[in-house]
């Protein structure tokens, strides 16, 4: 083929082949046609597997949250077991979590309001954790009356095989070493 004969073509290599740019067009169409469905279907992929980690954080949406969760066969859950601590002697109420999305939703129902400088803290303790220590999954700065109270339960840390639940009344964040008022043992 020569340079007068086919106009949309290049000149590839030292011996002059030439190559028209049709084929090639159809070529890298394809190819980012084909990417762009890739790309597409994993982005798909990612927001269905992750969607619950867009929670409706509203209590209608949580309890819709703490159904969907109660009806997937990886959660665990179990109702909360009082200490011999007056202070929690009406609480009711259950959890559920689930390692597969990394969240929960606890729900409770008379717990009174943390005394000023204090607050109510969930901590998940996970058989298979690396260091050992129990994971932050939820604070409450008030209580709950005699309607159900649902929070979110979320980690920083992913929480794989959960063997106990243990909500401790903090005085200051983060430290663990708060009072333990109510627990759940799945």
């Amino acid at each position: 083929m020569s340079a007068d004969f086919c106009d949309p073509c290049i000149k590839i290599g030292k011996k002059g082949v030439d190559m028209p740019l049709v084929g090639q067009a159809w070529t890298k169409w394809w190819v980012g046609f084909l990417l762009l469905l890739l790309l597409a279907g994993g982005g798909l992929y990612v927001s269905n597997r992750f969607a619950g980690a867009l929670a409706d954080t509203s209590p209608a949406g949580l309890s819709q949250l703490r159904d969907t969760l109660l009806a997937d066969p990886a959660s665990v859950s179990g109702h909360w077991l009082r200490t011999l601590n007056p202070l929690v002697k009406d609480v009711q109420g259950d959890l559920v979590w689930n390692s597969q999305q990394q969240q929960g939703v606890m729900r409770i129902r008379d717990l009174p309001d943390p005394k000023n400088g204090n607050f109510y803290q969930l901590w998940l303790y996970d058989a298979r954790g690396a260091s050992g220590e129990p994971v932050s999954g939820a604070v409450l700065h008030k209580g709950a009356g005699r309607e159900d109270l649902y929070a979110l339960i979320v980690t920083d840390v992913p929480v794989l095989e959960p063997y106990k639940f243990v909500l401790k009344r903090e005085k200051e964040k983060g430290t663990g070493s708060g009072q333990v008022l109510l627990m759940v043992q799945p």
